[in-house]
This record gives structure tokens, sequence and C-alpha cells, in this order.
């Protein structure tokens, strides 16, 4: 295993980022409510925040926030996004951390940023794991190189993209780990095989590497197959985004979590991770500006 230095600097550059969650770009990015009309869903979703789901009132907070779906509102965005806050909901909490760190909606404290960062990291939130990982990679200690690798780790496990092709190319390379192809060529055929095509130039490298090796024949016949794979999506964005609100509102209906009906049955205040049930989470990439990249992982 080998210390950082400046190659890793570059991989860690290479990675796709959505942009700050700044008063200035968020306006500029790709909003999903504009070909079709989001309203109803949306005030779905303020009627299960208003019964304690923190992921509810995260998706409205930046509804709020971006003017996307809702006429923009920022007091209205905060109330909603320290809800979700005060629940320790693992999205609520990084969003406000991620507004705190860049200034967006809310004055700049880049302190109060680092603690929220640190509660949505020890809340298992993937984005989280994976924005602290970046961090520590850009330092020349050991140890933080180690503890940004078992970030990365925790957040690949819950199938983050962006985590999953950094580790990939920190494996590949031997950066911070001990180098290991067949796991780097794992984590790129994964993201290559969901769709993600920045991973096939990757996994292009490792199956070269891994055939000069003469080694692992039959996993480097797999790894080509996979490059030639064509994922075809054909579901227009603007329609999938909103069937994604839609599900979120189901998912969370179907919990039964957030029922006002319901008389000491319920926990409320509960998201729909923290029950045990049935049930997926939304995961934000490392900085999420708009309802679509809270929706999409910014992917």
């Amino acid at each position: 295993m080998r210390l950082l230095s400046i190659s890793a600097l570059i991989l860690v550059s290479s990675i796709s980022i959505s942009l700050p969650a700044t008063a200035q770009n968020a306006g500029n990015n790709e909003q999903i409510c504009t070909e079709t009309d989001c309203t109803k869903e949306l005030r779905k979703l303020m009627r299960l925040a208003r019964a304690g789901s923190g992921d509810a009132a995260a998706i409205v907070a930046m509804s709020y926030a971006t003017g996307d779906g809702l006429e923009q509102n920022t007091s209205q965005a905060l109330r909603y996004l320290r809800q979700g806050v005060r629940q320790r909901n693992p999205m609520s909490v990084y969003l406000m951390s991620d507004w705190l760190r860049n200034g967006f909606v809310i004055e700049q404290d880049i302190a109060e940023a680092d603690r929220l960062l640190e509660q949505a990291i020890s809340l298992n939130y993937a984005p989280a794991q994976y924005a602290k990982a970046v961090t520590l990679l850009q330092t020349e200690d050991p140890t933080q190189i180690e503890q940004a690798v078992v970030l990365l780790e925790q957040a690949s496990e819950q199938k983050l993209a962006t985590s999953m092709l950094l580790l990939g190319q920190l494996k590949q390379h031997g950066i911070g780990t001990e180098k290991d192809l067949v796991a780097a060529a794992e984590l790129f055929k994964r993201l290559v095989l969901t769709g993600q095509t920045q991973a096939k130039p990757y996994l292009a490298e490792v199956s070269a590497e891994l055939a000069a090796s003469n080694e692992h024949a039959e996993l480097v016949k797999d790894l080509q197959q996979v490059e030639n794979i064509e994922v075809i999506r054909v579901t227009g964005q603007q329609i999938q985004m909103n069937n994604m609100l839609a599900g979120l509102v189901k998912r969370l209906n179907s919990s039964g979590l957030y029922d006002s009906r319901s008389v000491g049955s319920r926990i409320r205040g509960v998201s729909c991770e923290q029950s045990g049930s049935n049930c997926a989470s939304i995961k934000p990439d490392s900085s999420s500006s708009s309802i679509n990249q809270v929706l999409s992982g910014g992917q």
C-alpha cells in the first residue's frame, strides 16, 4: 500500500461531483417540475412532512428553496428542513450541512456544517460518508486516508455510485489501500451494468491489466462482455423524476408510520429507513442543489 500522491488527487478531481448548492447556481440546475406538474405529489409530501417524515420534509424544503414545483420561499424551505433535522433524519441533516457550508438559504457556518456532516455520517448516510472521504483523501495523513477508504467502503455497500467509482479507482491503483484489480473490476462492472457509463473506461483498463497477467481468463471474458453491453434507458427524465416523487409518496404512505388516523400504533417522526420495513431511502449525491439531484443522487 502506498500513500496518497498527486495521482490520487487527480483521481479525486476526475469524479463528477454535483455543483455546490449556492444561491447563485441553484436556479441553473435542471428542474423536474417544468414539463410535468409535481404539485399533487409535493402537496402529499407536505402532509407527510407535517406527520413526521424527515425524507418528505427534505424534499419539500428543496422544492421551496429552488422554486421547483413550489413557489420559491426560503423561510418555508428552512422551516421544513429544520423540522427534518430535529428528527435526526439523515437526508435532512446532510442537506442542512450542505446549505450551511455553501451559505445557501441560510448564513454560512462551516463549524456547524462540519458538526452536522459528522452527525449524518453517524446515521450511516452514504452521501455524507462520500463527502467526508473526498476531504480526507486530499490530506497526506495515512490515518485519515485509511479512514477515507473505510467510509467509501461503507457508502459503496449502500450502492452510492460515486463512492463505488472512487473506491474502484483507489483499489485499481493501490492508493490508500492494497492494490486489488479483481475488487476494482467488480465495482466497475456493477456500475456499468446499472448504466453508469463513466465507469466504462476504468473497467476497460482493469480488464486489460488482468488479461496481461493470464491469471483471470474467465473473469476477463466476463468483463469484456460487460464492456460491450449497451444500457438503454427509454423513460424520459422529466417523467422518470415525476414518477420517483410519486413513488416516494407511495413508499412513505405504505410504511404506515405517518398515518395521522392511527392511534398509538405508530411512531411519529421515525423515517422509513429507520423502521426496518421493506422500503427504500433516497440518497442524494455529495451536494444536492435541486430535487432532481436529491431524487437521482446527482448521477
